[in-house]
């Protein structure tokens, strides 16, 4: 074997150990991968605090948007909720005020000039927003009347509400939000929404009044939530009478008459 042919096999067996090696560096480069950490799947968010979202993201750069040249290892995130663009972010940690309800929450890998990567790199959790707090077993207790009480006709009843908020009806279904059904004698008497107290104008006689927490769809809660209490109503507990002094004037001045007339007579016949 000459100088010449011994200098083409080495050479040739660098070209072949090189291509190895840029191959080997092809297979081992992971693609563009993002995980969202915070909030997890099917998480309860309560007392209508902004969402905390957290993500990781590995093999791509996070840039603000419009700083550099599009690339698929480098851009930012683009933020959906509910399938709508809410923001864009180039940190992996970040707030969104949600209202009261169910949201669908999607983090999408986007190059500089916003187009997605390809394949599409993204991940989406589903949370549930509530007013009322997210954990807790919701309570009510009637306030007044007690139980066992005798009282006048005009008649307020007071109740406490726990873990639990009270909103109009007809909303979303929210976990821990929803109104009081008042039941009265075993009837529907009415809805409240609100913490006021609430005027029962009851006829005489014992009666019994439930409040019943209910979702937005009038659904009783599970495990069902409710405070009775028993009292009697009796017209004249409570209430002052004025008494009607017409007669009793009427006949004092007719004796005050025959008493005048009476002593006329006496000095007469004096």
């Amino acid at each position: 074997m000459n100088v010449r042919t011994f200098a083409l096999l080495v050479a040739m067996m660098g070209l072949v150990f090189l291509s190895g090696g840029s191959a080997s560096d092809v297979r081992a480069a992971s693609p563009p991968a993002l995980s969202i950490l915070l909030p997890v799947n099917n998480a309860v968010l309560g007392n209508a605090s902004p969402v905390p979202v957290v993500f990781t993201v590995s093999n791509f750069n996070l840039t603000e948007p419009g700083t550099g040249p599009s690339s698929p290892n480098a851009g930012h995130v683009a933020v959906f909720v509910d399938g709508g663009l809410t923001m864009q972010v180039a940190v992996d940690a970040f707030r969104l005020a949600l209202a009261s309800g169910p949201h669908m929450i999607l983090l999408q890998l986007v190059m500089d000039n916003g187009t997605a990567l390809s394949p599409d790199v993204s991940q989406s959790v589903s949370v549930n927003v509530t007013q009322g707090p997210a954990t807790g077993q919701p309570g009510i207790s009637i306030a007044f009347p007690m139980e066992g009480a005798i009282l006048g006709t005009d008649l307020y009843l007071s109740y406490r509400v726990s873990n639990f908020v009270l909103v109009p009806p007809g909303r979303l279904n929210v976990t821990n939000e929803g109104h009081i059904h008042v039941i009265v004698d075993g009837s529907f008497y009415a809805e409240v929404a609100d913490y006021q107290p609430v005027h029962l104008g009851l006829p005489d006689g014992a009666h019994n009044v439930t409040l019943q927490l209910v979702d937005s769809l009038h659904h009783p809660l599970n495990p069902a939530v409710s405070a009775s209490a028993h009292f009697t109503v009796h017209a004249l507990v409570g209430r002052v009478i004025p008494v009607d002094y017409t007669t009793y004037f009427g006949v004092t001045n007719l004796a005050l008459a025959f008493a005048i007339v009476a002593l006329m007579y006496r000095k007469l016949e004096a």
